[in-house]
């Protein structure tokens, strides 16, 4: 793997730091109104909505991968991306999407390519204290996707791009978005689509027919499309009401593996779709004591086909699935800086699922509870110190298989204190023990459709545990320039993991609490505006795992890098260059097969018009290098776009 421009690159930095959030360097922190904490708790990476498009980043997996400490992850023949954040997976690390939390209710995973970049505001990532405040099951930290609201009586915005690749209309990408304010509330409606129509295959691969034929691997379309409508009530400055309305319909397709493993080598998903209602307030009931609170109704809706090869009968599998739940945070001043918070949580996940059309349903129902307390205490002008414990328990109300009434219960602490020099640098330390429950999958599972294993269910496991501990150093080399540095050390017990067992002389696999793992890290960037003319962020990401139980973490690399650099001649140009790299990485826990690492490049070119009026111009995969995610599933070969953008 090539990362000497990377490493050219930090050492021009010369500084230990990791990628930092969009507005620290003295600035002010931009309201978290998706993320219940304390003030000073709340410390994540933000990504911005101008970061994210400007360095073409179109879903939010592709943008969360860029902070340190952050690598993708693809299940390959699902075409599903999730990441891992300091070695902790999607299960382990929930998203939420305007404070709600936001997963599929069976297996706890969410495609996160799925959510377009188009209308969101910013994407925060709390990879250290994380406050127990949001819920349960925040074991790795948390994810909070924040959706943009107008700011101005009348704003609005309408932006198209094309793509190409391999001489073809390869995908486009189009969003708009119309919302007004006034002293009453707000109103805001907007929409996007991302298609694309083929998987360009990289130059190196195109003579490999198992890839595809005419540069564009077979099967690999997928099409996202999202409807949203805000409407908000401010009837005082410091009280506002908001109900949402999301519609995501999405379909999207999986090529065969160029291995040719699997028991199935075509997926098809002619529905991939989620539709969320959900409320949000945040009521000053009193100088000191403000109530936040929050309903929502989340449905998603998938249904898979599963082909041994072309033209055979597919296998089938539809999910109906549906969350319902309610918060409530109630946050007291008791001294001059300091806060008390209450949050309470209730949430009902179900899952319904038929194997064949007109088929029996099954049915799942957990519901989980949460009461978690916080207190913010400055000790000094440059002392201050946070603690939080929670209680989180669920009961399993429904399920086919007999397993009714098990039960899971989970206490979480934490704390953290976080001391400013003399110069503003600040120096945070934390340590937490914090759950996550067990899915409805890993308990009541009983095969595997890729490889058509059979297995047996556990519904009395046990919630996973991590213990992590957290050093992190930030610090400015002008108002406009900073750094970060962070080492942390998570140990996970409990881990679950599956095993093979015997009955009656067959094997079969189960899932069971038999793991643990240590990850031991560091992450170090800089980030800023290094002259008028030069803009530059750079990360690096070192995590070491190990093991107990098995031999290899799978898909998690030793190191992995970041850089960007913004060129800006003149006030109307801007030019950035993305590099992206990565080490090799293990493809499964019990084999020592490894997956070469990579190395990316890609350009952006933006102008403005004036008048609200911008173009843009790139080009992904500027090498066009061959690099996988998952062994067998190439991923996007280099791809040109064009893009227009009005903004008023």
């Amino acid at each position: 793997m090539k990362l000497k421009p990377l490493c050219y690159c930090l050492s021009v930095a010369l500084l230990p730091s990791i990628a930092l959030a969009d507005t620290t360097y003295g600035h002010s922190t931009p309201d978290l109104l998706t993320v219940w904490s304390s003030p000073i708790a709340a410390n994540p990476d933000v990504l911005t909505q101008e970061q994210m498009l400007e360095q073409n980043k179109v879903n939010a997996a592709q943008a969360i991968a860029t902070l340190p400490g952050v690598v993708m992850q693809k299940s390959g023949n699902r075409n599903e991306y999730t990441i891992k954040v300091r070695g902790f997976d999607s299960r382990q690390v929930p998203v939420f999407f305007d404070g709600i939390p936001t997963y599929v209710p069976y297996d706890g995973n969410l495609d996160l390519a799925r959510f377009t970049t188009n209308d969101l505001a910013s994407i925060e990532v709390n990879k250290g204290y994380t406050s127990l405040l949001q819920g349960p099951n925040l074991m790795g930290g948390a994810i909070n996707i924040t959706t943009a609201t107008p700011k101005k009586p009348l704003e609005g915005s309408i932006a198209y791009s094309q793509g190409f690749a391999r001489g073809a209309d390869y995908a486009h990408n189009m969003s708009a978005r119309l919302g007004a304010r006034s002293d009453l509330g707000f109103i805001q409606i907007s929409g996007s689509q991302l298609k694309q129509r083929f998987t360009p295959i990289p130059g190196a691969d195109e003579n490999n027919q198992a890839a595809g034929t005419h540069g564009r691997r077979d099967n690999s379309a997928t099409d996202d499309k999202r409807g949203m409508i805000k409407v908000g009530w401010t009837p005082r400055a410091s009280d506002e009401y908001t109900l949402t309305y999301v519609k995501q319909d999405g379909e999207k397709n999986s090529p065969p593996s160029t291995l040719g493993k699997g028991k199935f080598k075509y997926w098809a998903w002619p529905d991939y779709n989620k539709e969320s209602y959900y409320y949000s307030g945040v009521t000053q009931i009193t100088d000191g004591i403000n109530l936040q609170s929050r309903a929502y109704h989340d449905k998603f809706e998938n249904t898979l086909y599963m082909y041994p090869k072309k033209g055979d009968t597919p296998d089938y599998s539809h999910y109906d699935d549906y969350s319902t739940g309610a918060a409530l945070q109630l946050g007291i001043d008791t001294r001059d800086s300091d806060l008390l918070s209450f949050a309470a949580h209730w949430k009902d996940d179900v899952h319904r699922a038929q194997k064949e059309k007109g088929g029996d349903w099954m049915r799942y129902k957990d519901r989980t509870w949460s009461l978690a307390t916080e207190y913010q205490w400055v000790v000094t002008n440059d002392l201050d110190l946070v603690g939080a414990i929670s209680y989180d328990w669920r009961d399993s109300v429904d399920t086919d298989k007999g397993a009714d009434n098990n039960k899971q219960t989970a206490f979480n602490w934490e704390m953290m204190a976080k001391y400013s020099l003399a110069n503003d640098d600040t120096v945070r330390f934390s340590i937490s023990d914090r759950s996550r429950f067990p899915t409805q999958k890993e308990r009541y599972t009983t095969e595997k459709p890729k490889d058509g294993s059979k297995g047996i269910i556990n519904p009395d496991l046990d919630p996973e545990r991590a213990l992590s501990f957290d050093l992190t150093y930030e610090g400015h080399i002008t108002d406009k320039w900073g750094y970060q540095t962070s080492i942390y050390y998570n140990r996970v017990s409990d881990a679950i993991m599956a095993h093979t067992v015997y009955r009656d002389g067959k094997a079969f696999f189960q899932n069971q609490n038999s793991g643990r793992i240590d990850y031991v890290g560091l992450d170090l960037g800089t980030k800023g505006n290094v002259t008028d003319w030069l803009e530059l962020g750079v990360n690096y990401s070192y995590i070491h795992s190990a093991p107990k139980k098995i031999e290899h973490i799978e898909g998690l690399p030793k190191h992995k890098a970041y850089m960007w650099m913004t060129f800006i001649p003149v006030e109307q140009v801007r030019f950035t260059i993305m590099e992206e790299a990565q080490g090799w990485t293990y493809n499964r826990i019990d084999e020592d097969d490894k997956l070469a690492g990579y190395a990316k490049t890609d350009l952006r070119l933006d102008y403005d018009f004036g008048y609200g009026v911008s173009a843009n111009a790139s080009i992904n995969n500027l090498f066009d290098k061959s690099y996988e995610y998952t062994q067998g599933y190439m991923e996007d070969g280099r791809n040109y776009w064009l893009g227009v953008e009005y903004k008023f």
